[in-house]
């Protein structure tokens, strides 16, 4: 190993790779603090670099075959983790053994196809369910604490009961196996979860608030078990916080904003055989989704081009503009949107995002999709593990899922007449 290198190692967090000297990967770690963990791993004296003797033997034979090393900067702790458990998954190296098997972060995952959905924690999200994470801690303490305070159906197997069970005795569960709750009284119970799950700061304050009432009923056993959830959230929450202010910032740079995109508003058109033409917009303000302010347009033009333009239009029209506009589309979108938002006076910074072809069908999903950002005068190909286009990638996904909400609901209606 090259003493220079232990010398120049950033201090922000991120992923290192160790190789040896035939270019075998021998291990891939995180670190909120790169340099600080890096040299943990040895002891640099006289011009010489050497195993640090404080490690066990093992990781010590390890540093010994190590010939150099590679980084990967992020923009937080939560990003190094997710990304260091993709590269053990992908690239398999030879001294990792706690995340080679194919198990991954956890996600939070709900039915909403059943009657009586049931909050499921996963290590992959599961096709056709809604998915929060994936959580890189915390998870656990999530799930229990919704479910601790909304009396949903606590496992799939109390389903198949013929008596009502503990947790209806307890009231966590309103006993559905018996036929106490029928699916229409049960929807607005999975809706509050939802909520909870999407919000999560609404969580910290219900947690708070019956951990007060409990301590106040001297029930100090059950207040001190909310606390713990309380606390498990509020970690969670910083955690997710962070990132988010962080993902601003490394926007402003990579795009040269003038500021950080505080308020993202997202655009997506939706047709079939150009009939129940519609545009939706979904809004990203400050690391939440806005739902008070997502809106669905009826289209009239005849192509996806003409489409877009009038949703824009009319979408400069209503005022109150934000700070970034993402397009579905190429470089067309993105002239045809500063083209727009100029025809009016005002400024909106705008990208849009085109979809990698392959086989000349856009690809979509599986978190490997090398899609290309464009704006009026450049263009930015960023690695597919990138986050800010992972990132970009998310917004894009929400406003196409909502626009095609939109357009199977104006099919429906016009076939039922």
């Amino acid at each position: 190993m090259d003493r220079k290198t232990l010398e120049n190692l950033p201090t922000t967090s991120g992923v290192y790779l160790y190789f040896d000297s035939k270019d075998d990967l021998l291990y891939v770690g995180k670190a909120k603090n790169l340099q600080k963990r890096i040299l943990s791993y040895f002891r640099v004296q006289g011009g010489q670099v050497t195993p640090n003797s404080k490690n066990s033997v093992r990781i010590q034979r390890m540093v010994s075959q190590i010939a150099y090393l590679q980084i990967q900067t992020t923009n937080s702790e939560e990003e190094a983790l997710l990304l260091e458990n993709k590269l053990i998954k992908t690239k398999q190296p030879k001294y990792n053994v706690l995340l080679k098997d194919s198990k991954t972060y956890p996600y939070i995952c709900l039915d909403l196809s059943q009657p009586y959905p049931t909050l499921e924690r996963t290590r992959e999200p599961l096709a056709g369910h809604k998915c929060f994470g994936p959580f890189s801690l915390a998870s656990l303490g999530l799930l229990e604490s919704v479910q601790a305070l909304i009396p949903l159906v606590q496992s799939k197997s109390c389903l198949r009961g013929k008596k009502p069970c503990i947790f209806h005795q307890m009231g966590r569960c309103l006993a559905p196996c018996t036929g106490k709750v029928s699916p229409q009284e049960y929807a607005p119970l999975v809706q509050e979860a939802l909520d909870l799950l999407e919000h999560k700061d609404k969580l910290c304050a219900r947690l708070k608030e019956r951990m007060r009432v409990l301590a106040t009923q001297e029930r100090f056993e059950e207040a001190a078990i909310f606390r713990d959830y309380w606390q498990a959230v509020r970690t969670l929450l910083k955690r997710t916080e962070q990132p988010e202010m962080q993902m601003e910032l490394a926007l402003q740079e990579l795009l040269g904003l003038a500021k950080p995109p505080k308020r993202i508003e997202v655009f997506d058109v939706s047709h079939h055989a150009q009939s129940a033409c519609v545009g939706g917009m979904v809004v990203y303000s400050r690391g939440k989704w806005l739902k008070s302010a997502y809106r669905r347009y009826s289209l009239k033009g005849s192509d996806e081009y003409a489409q877009m333009h009038e949703m824009l239009e009319r979408r400069v029209k209503q005022g109150g503009l934000p700070d970034l506009w993402l397009l579905d589309g190429g470089r067309a979108q993105a002239l045809l949107a500063m083209q727009i938002l100029e025809s009016f006076g005002v400024s909106v910074a705008v990208v849009a995002l085109a979809k990698e072809k392959v086989d000349k069908r856009a690809k979509r999903g599986g978190g490997d999709v090398a899609d290309t950002i464009y704006g009026v005068s450049q263009t930015w190909k960023l690695k597919v593990q990138d986050a800010r286009l992972q990132f970009l990638q998310k917004l894009r996904d929400e406003a196409h899922r909502f626009a095609l909400a939109y357009h199977r609901l104006k099919k429906r209606k016009a076939f039922l007449g």
